[in-house]
C-alpha cells in the first residue's frame, strides 16, 4: 500500500467517525420537536389536561401570561383544567430549534382562537425541551401575549 493511500484510509476513517454536522443533526432534532409541539397542539385543542401535563417532565416549571407558574405533573396539569375550560384552540408555529446533548430550545409563535374561529390572542412562546425515557419533553414552558393591554 502506497503511503498516499495510507493517509486517505486514515482520513476517510477519521470523518466517519465524526458527528454528523451541525445541519443534519438540526434537521432531526427539529422533526423531533416540532412532533411534541403538534401532540401538545392537539392535546390542548380537544381539550385533554391529562395528556398535556403528560407530555412534560416530572420537574417541568410551566409560566403562562396571568397565571402563577405551575411546577410538577399535578400542578401543570390543573392550570391547563381551567385554561380549558375556556374553550379555546390553539395554532402554534414553530420558528427556530437549536439543541446540545440532551436539551433543545424551541421558539415560536401562537395564535389563540375562540370556538367560533375570532381572534382571541397571539403571541410567541420558548420552550426548553429535556431528553427524557428515549423521547423529549417540555421541561420549561413560557409564553406572551403581543397584544396590547387592557
Amino acid at each position: 500500500m502506497t503511503r498516499r493511500t495510507a493517509v486517505g484510509l486514515v482520513v476517510l476513517a477519521l470523518t466517519l467517525a465524526l458527528p454528523l454536522p451541525a445541519a443534519a443533526q438540526t434537521g432531526d432534532l427539529r422533526a423531533q420537536i416540532e412532533k411534541v409541539a403538534k401532540a401538545w397542539e392537539k392535546a390542548y385543542n380537544s381539550g385533554d389536561a391529562a395528556a398535556l401535563a403528560a407530555l412534560y417532565t416530572k420537574d417541568a416549571l410551566l409560566m403562562a401570561p396571568g397565571v402563577e407558574a405551575a411546577s410538577g405533573t399535578k400542578a401543570i396539569q390543573a392550570l391547563f383544567v381551567k385554561d380549558l375550560a375556556g374553550g379555546l384552540k390553539n395554532t402554534l408555529t414553530t420558528g427556530d430549534v437549536v439543541g446540545a446533548g440532551d436539551h433543545a430550545v424551541e421558539t415560536g409563535t401562537w395564535v389563540a382562537t375562540s370556538a367560533d374561529g375570532k381572534h382571541v390572542d397571539h403571541g410567541g412562546y420558548m420552550t426548553l425541551y429535556k431528553k427524557e425515557g428515549g423521547g423529549w419533553k417540555l421541561y420549561r414552558d413560557i409564553w406572551n401575549s403581543a397584544m396590547p393591554q387592557k
